[in-house]
């Protein structure tokens, strides 16, 4: 929780600026198409936006740990010992960001399981692609990981409501 309050210590502004942002552009529209407001809705896809927000901060926060790009599936995720903290960090952690892009893209959205698998992937590689453009690494696990979260966060939300 300590690297997230220092991951996030610049980005607090931001967060908030582009919420209130957010909440304007929303108003405005939904009042000039004259559009019922939902705003159990709405807020769902505030936390939703902040949660993006806080993720691209997460994914693109400099570590200065220099390694080399994982093109071999299970390669990382083997590597750790169960239970350690680097196993905590890097499996568990990955696989813990992506549970409420999968809840919110199946209450938002109601995507079938195969959308959801297809975004979460596109999404991931994404990532993935953008860290290897600010020498950080690629992982081929951490789509993997990326992915089981998102497909427990589905379920989850899926069962849940």
């Amino acid at each position: 929780m300590n690297n997230l309050k220092i991951i996030l210590k610049d980005d607090y502004g931001i967060i908030v600026l582009s919420s209130i942002s957010y909440i304007f552009f929303r108003i405005i529209t939904r009042i000039k198409y004259k559009k019922k407001i939902d705003l159990k809705k709405e807020f769902v896809l505030l936390l939703f936006i902040i949660y993006l927000l806080i993720l691209f901060s997460i994914v693109t926060y400099p570590t200065g740990e220099y390694g080399y790009n994982n093109y071999n599936i299970f390669k990382e995720i083997l590597r750790y010992n169960i239970g350690s903290k680097l196993f905590i960090q890097n499996v568990i952690g990955n696989i813990l960001l992506f549970i409420p892009f999968g809840m919110f893209l199946n209450y938002y959205f109601k995507v079938r399981i195969i959308s959801l698998i297809i975004i979460t992937i596109l999404y991931s590689l994404s990532i993935e692609l953008t860290q290897t453009l600010i020498d950080r690494v690629f992982d081929i696990d951490d789509i993997i990981l990326n992915l089981v979260g998102s497909i427990i966060g589905y379920y989850f939300s899926k069962y849940a409501s």
